[in-house]
């Protein structure tokens, strides 16, 4: 079972690396950047990300079992934040920031640094190098 789970977050990882580079093309387009990044989250969490995005950090990355899985969430909603920051929605795209920071934050202290640090490393090697907005202290 432990495999199982293990190529279901691989595969997920992979196909969100496939997807984001469809999503930073489409940032011109609001309706259909913001489609692509819930086409994303539904193939690759099994969830939807409107529904995800209504609670807090703490318990969305409660739900999930692995590190990968918040991260992969974290890199959807800053996509979203800068989807906003390209339109002028400074606001929202600050929210967004500060959310995919928080699940962060959250996975971290849920999962323990190592297990987080090594999530971060397969996500950046699957769906390429991070977001700014991650990254910026």
């Amino acid at each position: 079972m432990p495999s199982l789970r293990h190529a279901f977050l691989l595969n997920a990882v992979r196909e969100l690396g496939r997807s984001v580079p469809d999503i930073v093309r489409a940032r011109t387009s609001w309706d259909v950047c913001l489609e692509r990044i819930r086409e994303t989250c539904a193939s690759t969490l099994g969830m939807e990300y409107d529904t995800l995005a209504r609670f807090d950090a703490r318990s969305v990355v409660g739900l999930f079992a692995h590190p990968e899985q918040a991260r992969i969430l974290a890199r959807l909603v800053d996509e979203r934040a800068r989807l906003c920051e390209a339109h002028g929605l400074y606001a929202e795209a600050l929210a967004d920031s500060l959310y995919a920071g928080q699940l962060l934050m959250c996975s971290r202290a849920r999962f323990g640094l190592p297990r987080d640090a090594r999530a971060a490393d397969v996500l950046e090697r699957e769906a390429g190098t991070p977001t700014p907005l991650l990254m910026e202290e």
